[in-house]
C-alpha cells in the first residue's frame, strides 16, 4: 500500500478542482489532484453552451447586479444571496483569466467576445466556444496544470475520507487500473467531486460519474447537506436511440433561435411563459414538456420536437457543431433540415454539501468543497451558463482561503486504526458474493426516475424509500474491478437517494425544479432551506430561513421585466 503526503488533496479533476489547484500552486502550496477519469475526461467536458459573465460586450445595460437578480429570481429565491453576489461579481474576471490562458471564445468581427442568450437571462451574457465550451475550458485548465507540473493522479477512486480527532487529514482510495490501495495524507482536503444527477435513469451524465460519491464521502465524516431535493431536469435531452437516451441537447440550440413544437405541430411555450417562451427558466420549460406529453400532445416516444432548421446550415455548423454531429452520429438526423426529438433529462444537482461560500469551508474542520458537490448558489433552479462560472470563481476563492488558513494548520498523524478498519471493509466488499451491482445501479436509477423525477408525489416517494431499504440490505458480487466500483457506487447512490427523497417529502410545495403534483403551488411558508444534519441516530432533517436578499439586488429583481422576441438576435 502506497502513502502520498501533501499539503492539499483535491478530490475531483474537473474544472473546479483544477482551478483550485492552479491557484494553490501559484501561492506555493503543495497540492495533488486525483480524479476518477483520465486527465482530459472529467464531467466538465459535457458542459456545452457557455459561461455567464456580465461583460456588456453585446448589451451595455447588463451588469453583475442584473446577473445576480436573474439568478436569485429563477432560483426560487432560496439561493444564498452572498454566494450569488460573489459569483456574479467575479464571473467577468474568470472569463478574462481563461482568455489570458488561451481560451478561444467565439468573437465578433471587431474582436469582442460574442455572448448569447440563455434561458431566464435578461441580457446576452453566455460566452461560448461553439457548443464545446466545457471541453475547451477543461483543456485550457489541464494545459495550465501541465505547464506548472502540478501533481495529478488519474483513475483513482476515493472511497473514504480520513480523520483524526474530528479533523479531516486525508483520504483512502484505489487505482482502478491496477487495484493498488493508496493513503493520501494531507493538511486539508477539497471536495470537487460533482453532483448526483446520475441517480436517475435518463441523465446527461455518463454512467460512472455524478453518483453522489462526494455527498457520501462528506456525510461519512458528518458534514451537513442542504436542499437535496433540488435536482435540475434539463428540458432537452435525446430520447432515441436507446444508447443516446439522456444525452444533453444544449440550451444553446434555443439560445440560437430553436423553437419547441408538440406532436400536433403547435409551438406550445406560450401556455407556460408567453413572455420568455423557449428561453424561460429550465424548470418551467422541463415542466412544460412534461405537461404537454401528459396531455397527449407528445410524440410516440414521450417527447416533443426542437427545431433549428430555419437557421442556415453554415450558421448551425459554426455555432452548434457538436449538436450537428451528435444527431448525425446517433439518430442519422441533419438538424439543419429535420427536427430533433427531445425530453427532460436529469442534469444538475442544486443541492449538496453545505459550505460558507466566502471560505469554501464545510461544517467539518479542514474539509472544503467547491463546484456541483456544494449547495447555495443556484437555489431551486440553475441558470444555464452559471455552473461553468461557479467552478472558476469558487475554485479560485476557496484556494485563496486555504492559502490563508494553511499557515496555521499543522499536519496530524494518520489514524492507523481507522485506516485498517476502512481497508478491512473495502476488502470484505471486494471478496463479497451476491447480486450483480451493475444491475442494482440500473434498478436504483429506474426507481428514482419513476418515483422522484420531473413530477413527484408522496405516495411514489414513500414507496421508493421502502424499495431503497431492500437494496441497502443486499450483498454484491464483486468478482472484478468494474463490479467493485459499481458496488461502491450503489452504496453512495442508496444514501444520496434517501436524502433526496426525505427532503422532497418534507418540502410540501412546488418550487423551481421541485414539482409535486400533490402540492402544485409555490408556498410562502416554504421559502426556506432544508438541512440534513448528522446526529447520533443518523441524518435528521431541519429547516432554516433563507438569508435576506441584499437591498441593492432586491431593487433589481423588482425592476426586471424579461425582454421579449429574443430568439432571433
Amino acid at each position: 500500500m502506497q502513502t502520498i503526503k501533501t499539503d492539499v488533496l483535491v478530490i475531483g479533476s474537473g474544472g473546479a478542482g483544477l482551478r483550485a489547484a492552479i491557484e494553490l500552486h501559484d501561492k506555493n502550496i503543495d497540492v495533488i489532484v486525483v480524479g476518477k477519469c483520465a486527465r482530459r475526461d472529467a464531467h466538465t467536458i459535457l458542459a456545452t453552451g457557455g459561461i455567464n459573465a456580465a461583460l456588456k460586450t453585446m448589451d451595455k445595460k447588463d451588469s453583475w447586479q442584473l446577473h445576480a437578480a436573474d439568478t436569485l429570481r429563477d432560483g426560487g429565491e432560496i439561493n444564498n444571496p452572498k454566494a450569488v453576489k460573489l459569483l456574479c461579481k467575479h464571473a467577468p474576471r474568470a472569463v478574462q483569466e481563461l482568455v489570458s490562458w488561451g481560451m478561444k471564445f467565439h468573437r465578433e468581427k471587431n474582436g469582442r467576445i460574442t455572448q448569447r442568450f440563455f434561458g431566464a437571462a435578461t441580457y446576452r451574457r453566455a460566452c461560448f466556444a461553439g457548443d464545446y465550451t466545457g471541453r475547451e475550458i477543461l483543456n485550457v485548465l489541464v494545459n495550465q496544470v501541465a505547464k506548472r507540473r502540478i501533481k495529478f493522479k488519474s483513475n483513482i477512486y476515493i472511497f473514504s475520507l480520513l480523520t483524526n480527532k474530528g479533523k479531516v487529514n486525508g483520504a483512502l482510495g484505489f487505482d482502478v487500473k491496477i487495484g493498488k490501495l493508496i493513503v493520501f495524507h494531507a493538511k486539508v482536503v477539497v471536495l470537487a467531486t460533482g453532483g448526483y444527477s446520475r441517480m436517475f435513469q435518463r441523465s446527461s451524465s455518463r454512467f460512472w460519474e455524478n453518483n453522489g460519491d462526494g455527498i457520501k464521502l462528506a456525510c461519512d465524516v458528518s458534514a451537513t447537506l442542504m436542499d437535496m431535493e433540488m435536482l435540475q431536469f434539463h428540458p432537452t435531452g435525446m430520447i432515441f436511440p436507446k444508447e443516446a437516451e439522456g444525452i444533453l441537447v444544449t440550451e444553446a440550440v434555443r439560445g440560437e433561435g430553436g423553437i419547441l413544437i408538440n406532436a400536433k405541430g403547435e409551438r406550445f411555450m406560450h401556455r407556460y411563459d408567453k413572455e420568455r417562451m423557449e428561453l424561460s427558466a429550465r424548470d418551467i420549460v422541463a415542466r412544460a414538456i412534461y405537461l404537454e406529453v401528459q396531455a397527449g400532445r407528445g410524440t410516440q416516444r414521450g417527447g416533443v420536437l426542437l427545431d433549428i432548421s430555419h437557421r442556415p446550415k453554415e450558421y448551425i455548423l459554426k455555432r452548434l457543431p457538436k449538436m450537428f454531429r451528435q444527431f448525425q452520429k446517433y439518430a442519422s438526423i441533419d438538424i439543419s433540415k429535420q427536427k430533433m426529438e427531445v425530453a427532460p433529462t436529469a442534469h444538475y444537482s442544486m443541492g449538496g454539501v453545505f459550505i460558507n461560500h466566502s471560505t469554501g469551508k464545510t461544517t467539518v474542520p479542514r474539509l472544503y468543497a467547491i463546484g456541483e458537490v456544494t449547495v447555495g448558489v443556484h437555489g431551486a433552479n440553475r441558470l444555464g451558463g452559471n455552473s461553468l462560472a461557479e467552478i472558476m470563481v469558487f475554485g479560485r476563492l476557496t484556494a485563496q482561503q486555504i492559502v490563508r488558513d494553511i499557515k496555521n494548520i499543522h499536519s496530524t498523524q494518520i489514524d492507523e486504526t481507522l485506516v485498517n478498519k476502512k481497508i478491512e471493509e473495502f476488502k470484505r466488499l471486494q471478496h463479497s458474493t451476491g447480486k450483480n451491482p451493475m444491475k442494482i445501479m440500473q434498478s436504483i436509477q429506474q426507481l428514482m426516475w419513476e418515483h422522484c423525477g420531473v413530477a413527484r408525489n408522496a405516495h411514489d416517494m414513500k414507496k421508493a424509500l421502502i424499495l431503497l431499504e431492500k437494496y441497502a440490505r443486499m450483498e454484491f458480487n464483486c468478482s472484478n474491478t468494474a463490479d467493485l466500483v459499481a458496488a461502491l457506487n450503489v452504496k453512495n447512490m442508496i444514501f444520496t437517494s434517501e436524502m433526496i427523497l426525505r427532503s422532497a417529502l418534507l418540502r410540501k410545495e412546488s418550487r423551481g425544479a421541485h414539482y409535486r403534483t400533490d402540492y402544485p403551488i409555490l408556498s410562502k411558508m416554504w421559502k426556506k432551506n432544508i438541512l440534513c444534519v448528522s446526529s447520533k441516530s443518523g441524518y435528521q432533517l431541519k429547516t432554516r430561513q433563507v438569508a435576506p436578499i441584499q437591498k441593492e439586488l432586491k431593487r433589481f429583481i423588482k425592476c426586471q421585466k424579461p425582454p421579449t422576441h429574443r430568439l432571433m438576435e
